[in-house]
């Protein structure tokens, strides 16, 4: 059975298996598992009108609740139709000639850069230091690199790049007149997501670009919601005037105005995750025949030890359980396998699958 490129597949997956989507658990979108925030629910009811108007082209109330959410200036907001929209507009408008990547990352970036012609070099992550950044990455940023992408938490490994590394990495990049993306897509799912966010710094560097998402902790992945931020206004206006007009339709643009002021459905799903993730994180490791990583966001990489790894997600599916085969990234093979944190059941139906399948005869 051939692999999904990208995780969240599941109708590419049910159809092969003949069976409806809603049958499969889904391990490989690392979405919250507690779902659609009620305060969106409630919204959209009482907005259905909304549809048969097109939205307001300058999304003003979504950009004004987004810019209170960070305590940041409105005109340092650009929305669009998920976070992969931004991430193609902003390198179509940076224009990069040679860009360095981790390996692995999150697989859009470097689709990006190519698309607009752009050399690709990567920073290969070492496995004996559980694929953290190291030092060695100040001496990958060269003279003829001109933007530098950080995945922080990285997808798929899960690992943070130390706050003080990603300050040298920025000091470097302006030294040099190098742009540095940095996607925070996952941040709310961290222990200290307003430490470790890099927004912080945008007033001070105006090559810096800042990357989030809506999708994952908000489980708003069939409405796609993004948007970047940065202090470099000439360049964002720029990437506003290329734009197609309304890339976000009207319940994607209420969406974003009503969760991110929720402030019990966030406290609720940090603590839901936090404590899911560590009994997952937990249980994974008892299982002798895999290496697993110890995980900042909702999702855990791990290393199947054995040669019963290529076909893990094959056994698993029939099963009907997804996880996120890694072996389409840069630095990865199929032994490695990337889940999300779910609730208890969900996950202790993947538990015990694994074990079925890793130590059948």
């Amino acid at each position: 059975m051939e692999i999904a490129k990208h995780g969240g597949n599941i109708y590419e997956m049910a159809e092969k298996l003949g069976i409806p989507p809603y049958e499969i658990i889904d391990f490989s979108a690392n979405i919250n598992p507690l779902g659609v925030p009620d305060s969106f629910r409630k919204a959209m009811l009482e907005n259905i009108s909304i549809l048969a108007n097109y939205p307001d082209p300058r999304y003003k109330n979504l950009i004004q609740s987004i810019a209170r959410y960070h305590g940041i200036r409105e005109d340092y907001i650009i929305v669009g139709n998920g976070a992969a929209e931004v991430i193609f507009s902003l390198i179509s408008g940076l224009k990069p000639r040679k860009a360095l990547l981790l390996a692995p990352t999150f697989l859009e970036y470097e689709r990006a850069l190519i698309k607009a012609g752009c050399e690709v070099k990567h920073y290969l992550l070492k496995e004996e230091l559980d694929f953290r950044v190291d030092e060695g990455f100040f001496k990958a940023i060269d003279e003829d690199t001109d933007l530098v992408i950080l995945c922080n938490p990285n997808n798929p490994t899960g690992q943070l790049v130390d706050r003080r590394m990603k300050d040298t990495i920025l000091e470097i990049c302006r030294e040099r007149r190098i742009g540095l993306m940095v996607d925070e897509a996952f941040n709310e799912f961290l222990a200290c997501p307003q430490e470790e966010s890099m927004i912080s710094s945008l007033e001070n560097y105006k090559n810096l670009y800042i990357l989030r998402s809506l999708t994952k902790f908000f489980a708003l992945p069939g409405l796609r919601i993004g948007y970047g931020i940065s202090s470099n206004r000439e360049m964002l206006n720029k990437i506003e005037k290329c734009k197609e007009p309304w890339m976000v339709n009207s319940f994607a643009a209420l969406a974003g105005e009503i969760v991110v002021k929720d402030q019990a459905y966030i406290e609720e799903s940090r603590r839901w995750i936090f404590s899911e993730r560590e009994y997952l994180y937990d249980k994974l490791r008892e299982i002798e025949k895999i290496k697993v990583y110890k995980p900042a966001a909702n999702y855990i990489l791990f290393r199947v030890l054995d040669e019963k790894g290529s076909h893990l997600q094959e056994k698993l599916l029939r099963q009907k359980i997804l996880i996120r085969s890694c072996a389409n990234y840069e630095n990865l093979n199929g032994s490695y396998f990337r889940a999300a944190v779910k609730d208890r059941l969900a996950n202790e139906k993947l538990v015990q699958a694994l074990k079925e399948v890793l130590y059948e005869s």
